[in-house]
């Protein structure tokens, strides 16, 4: 059921509902609740009336003030201990500017298109019309019975944050420190982070290419040894740009660098000068996966959080590499597959064996993320970059924390990308109603 919150100039401090809603709530008449509207929190008394229309909330006009209620959109009310929640009330943190935010509103539509299934205040903003002082965030509410479907507007910190943009220090403690569990995707992470969060943990190292932030030729030497290679990647490096692969042929280090031809031999103090230009990367494993026709094939893994408030797998693509290239991204005149059909045409899997291998690549995925949450914070939205060896093995390759949200489209399956879009918000209402 949604209600309509309706101004009282009559009273002060107080709200209304009617007498049956307040038993299917558990409210008890003449009662001091307290009322939560996002973040900001008042003690009310209530009163339970015959005379009301049944989908009508009637609140003091000070109360709508102080809490900075939108009186033109319908809610959803929850009553736990004592508290009663009027919601949900959703920020997504979508623009870097507000004149970039100004420009792309129409885009952002796509993140409102379950608005019939979220109610309340959904809205969008940037950094900067964040207000840390007085507790106000200004924003872009989406009204649908508006022609252009967005209205400016002020809120109170919402009960839930879903972030999609590059944040200054400053204001990511802000939030956090502000929104606790309602602020999720807040911390980005880089390989160093990933490998340094779960390789304790035995059973989800076996399924991480070991790694070290060290870049010394000491270290390249190690993993020579090893492993007959070594990769040297950019910390926080994604699609495949700043990687090379590095082997050693008797005396001389031989380098390839991703999508270039060319191929640098260096002798040992060209190489220790080499490294010390790459203070900021990191060396990582190789992993020998399983090729198809001379192609790299890594599995991007889409696991999001929904209205359930546990990770779910979207959907899996498969993204089939250029031909000998030293990574798998498939934009380099590559070509992508739904995770299932990748499977069989990779392997020649049956059904059922492509069935198992795709759910033991969703429970590696879970595991990790779990343990990520526990860790870092709480996140609704993950792609998890999977490849699978020579052997069989599953490998976690990386987590990307921003995901692309457009992967479904490379395969054109819009079910798929209507729910990747869909999931984070459908989350944020999970979490919004609930008060963290």
């Amino acid at each position: 059921m949604v209600y309509e919150i309706v101004s009282n100039k009559l009273s002060s401090n107080t709200l209304s509902i009617p007498i049956a809603l307040a038993a299917s709530l558990g409210i008890e008449s003449k009662k001091t609740i307290t009322l939560s509207f996002g973040k900001r929190r008042l003690p009310i008394a209530i009163t339970c009336l015959q005379s009301i229309n049944k989908n009508n909330i009637l609140v003091s006009e000070d109360v709508i003030t102080k809490l900075l209620i939108d009186t033109k959109v319908k809610y959803e009310l929850l009553f736990s201990n004592n508290e009663l929640i009027i919601g949900p009330v959703i920020g997504l943190l979508l623009g870097k500017s507000e004149k970039r935010l100004e420009k792309y509103l129409n885009n952002y539509l796509i993140y409102t298109m379950l608005y019939e299934q979220i109610n309340g205040v959904l809205f969008v903003f940037c950094e900067e019309q964040i207000d840390f002082t007085n507790e106000i965030i200004t924003g872009y509410l989406y009204d649908p019975s508006l022609p252009d479907n967005w209205r400016k507007c002020e809120f109170p910190f919402p009960g839930a944050i879903f972030r999609r943009v590059e944040l200054s220090q400053k204001t990511l403690n802000g939030l956090k420190e502000k929104m606790g569990e309602g602020f999720f995707n807040s911390q980005y992470f880089d390989k160093w982070q990933f490998w340094n969060w779960l390789s304790p943990f035995d059973e989800l190292k076996e399924h991480l290419a070991e790694t070290t932030n060290k870049v010394t030729l000491a270290n390249v030497e190690k993993f020579l040894e090893k492993y007959n290679g070594v990769y040297l990647k950019l910390k926080d490096g994604s699609r495949g740009k700043g990687i090379y692969y590095i082997e050693k042929v008797e005396s001389q280090y031989v380098i390839m660098k991703n999508y270039q031809d060319e191929i640098t031999e260096l002798s040992k103090d060209q190489m220790i000068k080499f490294l010390s230009k790459h203070s900021i990367y990191l060396l990582q494993q190789p992993i020998r996966l399983h090729t198809f026709e001379d192609r790299k094939v890594d599995y991007r893994v889409i696991l999001q959080k929904n209205e359930t408030g546990h990770w779910q797998c979207t959907g899996i693509i498969a993204r089939f590499g250029n031909t000998n290239a030293i990574s798998s991204n498939f934009k380099a005149n590559g070509f992508a597959l739904e995770g299932t059909s990748a499977l069989k045409t990779q392997f020649g899997y049956d059904e059922l064996t492509a069935f198992k291998k795709y759910q033991e690549i969703i429970r590696i995925c879970t595991d990790m993320a779990c343990k990520v949450d526990e860790i870092a914070g709480s996140y609704g939205d993950l792609g998890i970059d999977v490849g699978i060896d020579e052997d069989d093995k599953i490998w976690v390759i990386e987590m990307n924390k921003r995901p692309d949200h457009d992967f479904p489209l490379i395969i054109k399956d819009r079910k798929m990308y209507y729910l990747v879009k869909s999931n984070p918000v459908l989350y944020a209402k999970y979490i919004a109603m609930r008060g963290y």
